[in-house]
């Protein structure tokens, strides 16, 4: 149908798709960018549509007059579907086609009664108008439309960069040892240097060394005593950790996690992604480890607007229950965790390589043979399936078998990183929680 009976067409912003009261019947399918809909002559705001969602379905189903006008909001290209061509095709191919635009307006329906619920139950609890509900859209001039109550895709993209408290800075001690250990022949005694005047830093230090996970013979006492028998790279690892327990261990209502439980499951995953780096020859361990760190990172930025529509989230799980958790936020937000947690790791200038394997663990496959994409997937579909850490959500989890056949690590090998990784968290139990 794309090839042969159907149009793509390129929107301008401000070009109008659809004007109310005409009497084409075109379908369009948007691929790229966003729509306005608005009715009447003074503009009214009705709705704002983007990439995967269908216009002008009455008309192309019933024969009537577009009810509505359709704006581009930003360069558009959208797939058109002239009536006449449709009529031609089997009435099988017409049949399906129209069974799933009815799904399409049904899904919409059910949206719109229970954003219709909610503002119902906002108005009766004391709010005097809807408008006062948009948050910080709420101070527009009276005469400007009112903009969609939830922002999506590349609006909310650029409301969390726009906003600096959306994105957290990366702790001062871990861009310290982020930007030492890039140096060559880094030793253990410059970064006791970096943390040795952080009483809480050295405190958490001595109780990983004298943990049973390492081992060491001996009380540890001093810090130095620790650097010495830990390394640089290890050393680096557990400073890494526990300053990212002071962005990772807060609670994410929206989420469903409680304080700790995204830093210890990042722990895990961390652990469990330089097992396997190292089981399949990849020397950069500390970006390895970095990466499966802060590989959910995004979900911390993208909490607030989770708990906001918490009730659309709620329904997503009910009726879609083998969709993943990244099915929901790209349906519901337009973005994804990875998304956002690559845009923050780049905002702090780590390795290319982490933002690069973070944006793609959950779908590696894109990514080519980028080995640390597929270790970062493997190493978070495995710890969840074997219950280290938590993952926060009722969402099925799925596997790319791509990344098992390109890393080609057997079962035995991922047994044993998952379970290290689980002695590991335990090692670390409690250090999220310092200040």
């Amino acid at each position: 149908m794309v090839s042969d009976d159907a149009h793509f067409r390129v929107y301008h912003p401000g070009e109008v798709l659809i004007r109310q009261g005409h009497s084409d019947q075109s379908l369009f399918i948007i691929l790229t960018g966003t729509v306005k809909i608005t009715e009447g002559a003074s503009g009214t705001f009705l709705a704002v549509l983007q990439a995967g969602d269908i216009l002008g379905e009455m008309a192309f189903l019933t024969h009537t007059r577009r009810t509505a006008n359709v704006v581009a909001r930003e360069s558009v290209i959208a797939l058109k579907l002239d009536r006449v061509i449709f009529e031609q095709l089997s009435p099988e191919i017409r049949e399906k086609f129209k069974d799933k635009i009815i799904e399409k307006m049904v899904a919409r329906l059910d949206a719109a009664n229970k954003e219709m619920s909610r503002l119902n139950a906002a108005l009766s609890a004391g709010f005097p108008e809807p408008l006062k509900l948009v948050g910080k859209r709420a101070g527009m001039p009276i005469s400007d439309p009112p903009e969609p109550l939830y922002v999506s895709g590349r609006d909310l993209i650029r409301e969390i960069i726009s906003t600096p408290a959306s994105l957290p800075a990366i702790p001062e001690m871990l861009n310290e040892v982020q930007q030492i250990i890039k140096k060559p022949a880094t030793s253990p005694a410059q970064l006791v240097n970096i943390i040795e005047n952080d009483s809480a830093m050295v405190a958490g230090i001595l109780k990983v060394a004298n943990s049973p996970f390492y081992g060491f013979r001996g009380k540890v006492a001093t810090i130095q005593h620790a650097s010495a028998l830990f390394g640089t790279r290890r050393l680096a690892e557990l400073i890494t950790a526990i300053s990212a327990g002071r962005v990772l261990g807060k609670p994410l209502d929206g989420y469903g996690f409680e304080s700790g439980d995204i830093w210890r499951h990042s722990m895990a995953v961390a652990c469990t992604t330089v097992e396997m780096a190292a089981a399949v020859g990849l020397d950069a361990l500390d970006t390895a480890y970095t990466a499966g760190l802060f590989h959910d990172v995004g979900k911390i930025i993208l909490d607030p607007y989770v708990r906001e529509r918490k009730v659309l989230f709620d329904n997503y799980t009910a009726t879609h229950p083998r969709k993943t958790l990244q099915d929901a936020e790209r349906d519901i937000l337009g973005v994804d965790h990875a998304d956002i947690a690559a845009i923050l790791c780049e905002s702090w200038n780590l390795p290319r390589s982490v933002s690069f394997g973070i944006r793609h663990h959950h779908q590696p496959s894109s990514a080519g043979d980028h080995q640390l994409s597929h270790i970062l997937h493997l190493a978070d579909y495995f710890t969840i399936q074997a219950g280290v850490g938590v993952s926060g959500t009722a969402f099925c989890q799925e596997l790319d078998e791509t990344s098992r056949l390109l890393l080609a690590l057997d079962p035995d090998t991922i047994d044993a990183a998952v379970e290290k990784a689980r002695q590991y968290v335990e090692s670390l139990s409690g250090l999220a929680s310092i200040p």
